[in-house]
């Protein structure tokens, strides 16, 4: 698999999480559910800075060209 699909992958399975630790946070309202939506903030973050910085090495490539 090509690492700008893996990103998208790994960025729309966060956001599954995401959505889930969410509803969850709504419903209780816990520390534990709060604390586990805070690391899929986190995580969305660190991927879309990975994705960021492929997208950028892209565009220098193609502009290369």
């Amino acid at each position: 698999m090509h690492q700008d699909e893996e990103l998208h992958d790994q960025l729309m399975t966060e956001f599954r999480r995401y959505f889930a630790a969410n509803q969850q946070w709504l419903n209780e309202g816990t520390k534990a559910s709060a604390i586990r939506l805070r690391q899929s903030l986190s995580e969305i973050r660190r991927i879309c800075s990975a994705r960021r910085v492929a997208v950028r090495r892209s565009e220098e490539h193609t502009s290369e060209l």
